[in-house]
């Protein structure tokens, strides 16, 4: 699956880990609006103008939707018609968080959306599964990279002192 972030991935970049979204939280928010009781005087507008295109455009979205961390940054590579990607390095997060809605909850696991983000964007991670597990382990690597950086700019600098 590396194969599918070539066309973006810089020199000296290496995949750290690939995520999938989870495919049953996914099509959950498909329906999500037949569900809330606001939404159910459009049913049939909603129904007429969607139930056959929203479907189809829907599956084939989820189809290219992967996210990815790298040595570097983080990645969403996703589209329904051609491929798009979004980027953040890591030197730009400012925060992140987590949230866990409604759907998100089941029997079996718990799904989320993680977002990251910077002074001038955000990215997210949506639907994926043990959110806060994941973060965590962004965060490890995060720091990990921060401590290379440190100790390396430490050692030149120690280096340079006559």
């Amino acid at each position: 699956m590396e194969h599918l972030f070539d066309d973006i991935l810089e020199k000296n970049e290496q995949i750290i880990k690939i995520i999938k979204p989870s495919k049953s939280r996914y099509v959950k928010a498909l329906f999500a609006p037949f569900i809330i009781p606001i939404f159910w005087p459009h049913l049939i507008l909603i129904l007429v103008l969607t139930l056959f295109t929203l479907p189809f455009f829907y599956m084939h979205g989820y189809k290219n939707l992967y996210y990815a961390y790298t040595n570097k940054r983080l990645i969403v590579r996703k589209g329904i018609i051609g491929v798009d990607y979004h980027s953040l390095d890591f030197k730009n997060i400012t925060a992140s968080s987590v949230d866990v809605g409604l759907f998100d909850k089941s029997k079996n696991a718990t799904t989320g959306t993680i977002f990251f983000k910077s002074s001038s964007s955000s990215i997210k991670f949506q639907y994926v599964e043990n959110p806060y597990d994941l973060l965590r382990e962004i965060r490890e690597h995060i720091d990990s990279i921060n401590e290379n950086t440190n100790s390396e700019n430490n050692q030149t600098s120690s280096e340079l002192k006559f």
